[in-house]
Order: C-alpha cells, then sequence, then structure tokens
C-alpha cells in the first residue's frame, strides 16, 4: 500500500514539475528567536531584508517546530527521524548517536543523480569514520564537529579530516581562510558549488549557519552597534547573495528552499510573543521561524501563510518526493510490539530500529485549501513531554536539563516573569529513572493543555475543564514514548547490537588513543601538533 501510494504521489508531483530534478536547499539557522526576522518584526526588516523578502516570495509556516535544542533537531533532518527515536541529547564528537543503518537525505538524493553539499556546523555526533557527512552521500562538506566554538575558530573539519591551517583547507575559495568568518566562509563554498553545478542535474545543499549561536564573536562590517544584530545582517547579506547567484545560474525557477531556525531564541535572541526560549518546551523553544521559498512556489501562494502543523522531519520526507525516491527506510527487521504494561521492554533488539517519521507535505502545501492543520500529523511528538493534535498541545513538564526561563520576553527584550509557577509544566521533568507519570519520566503532576491557536502565548492553562482531551493526549503521547530510543543513553540502555546504536561491523575498530594522535600529529596547527579531535573508529591508520 506504501509503495503504491508513494508512486502515485510522485507521479503527481514529477507532472507538475515537469522532468527536470528540483534543487533542494535547506537553510538552517542556529539559535534564532522568533521575532529576531522581518517576517514577524517589522522592525527587523532594516538588517533581514534579504531573507525577509525570500520568505515573503514564497509561504511563511507559522506552526513549524523543531527540538528544544540543537543536536536533536540535526539529526532529525538528516534522519527523518523525531528526537524520542535517536534521542532528545546533545551529540558529542565521538557519539553514536545516528543509527548507521538509516538512510540520510543526502544518500536518498545522491540515488538520484544529485549534487550534495553540506556546509557549516555538524554536531550530530561522529564516533566513526562512517558517520561523516562526507561518507553518507555528501559530495563535499566544510564545517565544524562541534556544537559551539568561534566564528573564526582554527578548528574545522572538510570531508574526512581536520583543517587548522590554510594549507590543510582543500582547493580554498578566493578571498578566504582557514579561519574566514564563518558565515562568510559557508556561503562563498555554497556558491561555488552553485557557479560550477551543471544545472541538468539535481543540487542538493545544506547550509548551517554558526550564526546566531554564541559565542558573540564580532562581525567584519558590522554596520550595527549591536554583535547580535549584525550576526543576522551578516547571515542576511550572504544570502541574499546565494539567492542572487542561483538566479543568475537560472536556477532558482526550479528550486525549492526551507528556513528554519534549528529551535527557539535564546540569550540575546527574542521568541515574542512567544513563550520561553531553547531549553524549554514552550512554543518560544521549539516553534521556529520558518518558510519554504523558490521557483517552485507558485504565484498564487507567494506572500501566504500555512498554519498546518510541520515539524523539520518532514523535509526528509519532502526532499525525498521531489527528487523522486521513497522517503520509506524501514528496518529489514520489524521492531517487536509494545506493551504498556511493560514500558522499559526493548521492541528493537540488536536487529530493528525506528523508520521514517517524517510526512511528504510539498502536495499540501500547493493545495492548502484541500488541507487542514492536522493534515501532516494527527499527534506530533515534540519531546519525551509534549505532544501536539490540532490546536491542542498537551505539555507534562520542562526538560530534565540545564535551567529554563519560563516567561515572557517583550519586544523590547525586557522578560515578564511566570505568575503561574505552581502549574505541572512549569517544573523540571524528573530524571530518567522516576517513572511516577507512567512509561514518561514525570514529575508526577498533572499535565497542561493549551490550545495554542487562540493562546499562543501559552498563558490560559484549559487542561482542567477538558478532562477527555487531556486523557486522549497523554494516553497517546506515552504510548508514542513506548517506541523511545535514545541513543546517548541518557534514558537507560540504548536498545542496539552491543548496546549502542549502530552494529560493531558499520562502526568499524575503535581506538582512541590511536585516533586522538593521528588528528593531532597529521594535521597541526600553526603553532603545535592539532587538537586530537576526530572520529575514533573506523580509521585506516588505527586498525587491527
Amino acid at each position: 500500500m506504501k509503495s503504491r501510494l508513494f508512486a502515485f504521489l510522485t507521479a503527481a508531483v514529477t507532472s507538475a514539475l515537469g522532468a527536470q530534478k528540483p534543487h533542494l536547499i535547506m537553510i538552517l539557522q542556529d539559535d534564532l528567536g522568533h521575532y529576531d526576522l522581518g517576517i514577524h518584526n517589522p522592525a527587523a526588516r532594516s538588517y533581514s531584508n534579504n531573507i525577509t523578502s525570500l520568505a515573503e516570495e514564497g509561504i511563511i509556516l507559522t506552526n513549524h517546530y523543531t527540538h528544544w535544542h540543537c543536536s536533536p533537531t540535526r539529526r532529525s533532518f538528516l534522519t527523518g527521524r523525531l528526537p524520542i527515536h535517536h534521542g532528545e541529547m546533545l551529540s558529542d564528537v565521538t557519539t553514536d548517536d545516528v543509527d548507521l543503518r538509516m538512510t540520510w537525505i543526502s544518500e536518498k538524493l545522491k540515488s538520484q543523480g544529485y549534487s550534495t553539499y553540506w556546509y557549516g556546523k555538524g554536531h550530530t555526533g561522529y564516533k566513526s569514520m562512517n558517520h561523516l557527512g562526507i561518507n553518507r552521500g555528501f559530495d563535499d562538506t566544510f564545517g565544524y564537529l562541534m556544537g559551539e566554538e568561534a566564528y573564526t575558530s582554527s578548528q574545522r573539519w572538510q570531508n574526512n579530516h581536520p583543517v587548522h591551517t590554510d594549507n590543510q583547507f582543500t582547493d580554498m575559495p578566493d578571498g578566504c581562510n582557514s579561519t574566514s568568518y564563518s558565515s562568510q566562509l559557508f556561503v562563498d563554498l555554497a556558491k561555488r558549488a552553485i557557479q560550477n553545478h551543471d544545472v541538468s542535474k539535481g543540487f542538493f545543499l545544506y547550509l548551517a549557519f554558526q550564526a546566531v549561536h554564541l559565542p558573540y564573536d564580532p562581525v567584519p562590517g558590522n554596520p550595527y552597534n549591536d554583535t547580535y544584530t549584525g550576526m543576522i545582517w551578516d547571515a542576511d547579506v550572504h544570502v541574499g547573495e546565494m539567492i542572487s547567484l542561483l538566479k543568475e545560474k537560472n536556477m532558482y525557477d526550479n528550486t525549492f528552499i526551507v528556513y528554519t531556525a534549528d529551535n527557539g531564541g535564546v540569550m540575546s535572541g527574542n521568541n515574542y510573543p512567544l513563550r520561553g526560549e531553547k531549553h524549554t518546551n514552550w512554543e518560544g523553544g521549539m516553534r521556529t521561524a520558518a518558510f519554504v521559498s523558490g521557483g517552485l512556489i507558485p504565484a498564487n501562494l507567494r506572500g501566504t501563510k500555512n498554519g498546518m502543523n510541520l515539524h523539520i522531519v518532514d523535509w526528509y520526507s519532502t526532499f525525498c518526493e521531489l527528487a523522486g525516491v521513497s522517503h520509506n527506510d524501514d528496518p529489514p527487521t520489524p521492531p517487536l510490539p509494545t506493551n504498556m504494561s511493560d514500558p522499559s521492554k526493548n521492541i528493537y533488539g540488536d536487529n530493528s530500529y525506528p523508520a521514517v517519521d517524517g510526512v511528504p507535505v510539498f502536495d499540501m502545501l500547493m493545495n492548502p485549501d484541500t488541507h487542514n492543520i492536522s493534515s501532516a500529523h494527527e499527534y506530533l511528538v515534540l519531546a519525551k513531554e509534549v505532544i501536539i493534535s490540532g490546536e491542542y498541545k498537551l505539555l507534562i513538564g520542562q526538560p530534565h536539563f540545564k535551567w529554563q526561563n519560563n516567561g515572557w520576553r517583550q519586544p523590547n527584550g525586557t522578560w515578564i516573569a511566570s505568575n503561574n509557577t505552581e502549574w505541572p509544566c512549569n517544573k523540571q521533568d524528573g530524571p530518567p529513572s522516576n517513572t511516577s507519570n507512567g512509561y514518561l519520566p514525570g514529575n508526577g503532576l498533572p499535565p497542561c493543555l493549551f490550545n495554542v491557536r487562540t493562546d499562543a502565548s501559552e498563558k490560559i492553562n484549559i487542561g482542567p475543564s477538558n478532562p477527555d482531551i487531556v486523557a486522549r493526549l497523554w494516553r497517546q503521547l506515552n504510548e508514542t514514548a513506548l517506541t523511545t530510543r535514545d541513543c546517548s543513553g541518557f534514558s537507560g540502555p540504548v536498545p542496539g547490537p552491543g548496546g549502542q546504536c549502530s552494529p560493531p561491523e558499520l562502526i568499524g575498530h575503535c581506538n582512541a588513543s590511536c585516533a586522538n594522535s593521528f588528528w593531532r600529529t597529521k594535521y597541526p596547527t600553526n603553532s603545535n601538533n592539532g587538537d586530537g579531535v576526530g572520529p575514533i573508529c573506523g580509521l585506516p591508520e588505527c586498525a587491527l
């Protein structure tokens, strides 16, 4: 049934697009606030004009969701799986957080003849050489493996090796060096890929900006007194340059662009009128500034808004649909049935893993009159404490992670503190060992319920007056949580071969001491040995 439905949808999309493969671009802005662009804040237009104009030429997505912090969002885009199906914690450089049996979006598109590029932030876990993008369907990658570094850092990574010095940077773009400010460097690499592209082939670019994540490093040529504003302006200038080049190359009319933040804003980021910020389960942590644009958006839909409940996992399936390849990536061995009376049951064992959660939404976006806010997802589990269904959001509590601001940031940057601290959803979730709330680690208190269509600021808990809706969503959340696969081990033992996410034969032989020594001595910095940061498994130089 799935294969017949895919064939029908693919035929319909292919007929609408013509024979040539569409060009696909994902732009991921790091830690951008919901209110930080002109699409939601007219005062921000002066420093985000190119991005705002691109949004106005497309469809603004008013209810687009990600995870509440970085790595899970990025892993979700690459694999099409929701965070509960690979883990909700941050990746380290040498962690195995993406099951190597899963097919990445780059591999799907490569199978259809696409040229594939990833420039920018990684932060998805690189225990093995097989976790590197260059070995997962990308033709060219450049960026950094960690979650945070200086914008002019000498700890960068190109394809299968570190870049600490100019002479380690293969085919360096004109006007750049190994420590160029990251926004310029990543887009210059993207522009070169566009310039050299054979337009008869499909083109896929994953542009993962470092901006506007900490540290707030001074921006070259910043015309604003504020560094954060300058970082947005700088990214905006470079996005404008890239769009201009697409048009010069006659690629733009056949291009579909997705733009989104990886989570809500934090520090200088502003999520007004949404509640909370990054690291929270409030809308301000998970509902992002997002839109789709490009020449594939028909004239009648340009400048419109779409309120469908969408998630970043959906772009995996949508890009597959547009490229003419099935988005299905089912394990050869299906998971075992779940059992509510046995919440710790390992349904995956050594031979299974979660299937794709994302839904192809291109047709839904192109035909909004025949779809509603729940067309893509009747239920959408954003994290183990939160589920969306239609206009409703059930919230168990806040993540068991860091300190959270549960208030509301105003347009002028000031905060209004939470005035309902007694609500259970204001409280942090319990550690994984606490199962007082059914399977879900919770605080043992009744959840909150919000209508996020009429109350986007989440000020009115309607749970007490709607017990039936609470019960329905709470049950669905618990049932979905029974399918959790946490590759980080934060929630308990990893369901997988040998207690790890990926099979040992795909990870390869591991020798941290040898690997660290190899990276340090083979790729030194200008002043001393390199930092030794890189994969620790699967290196030919450290084989048995």
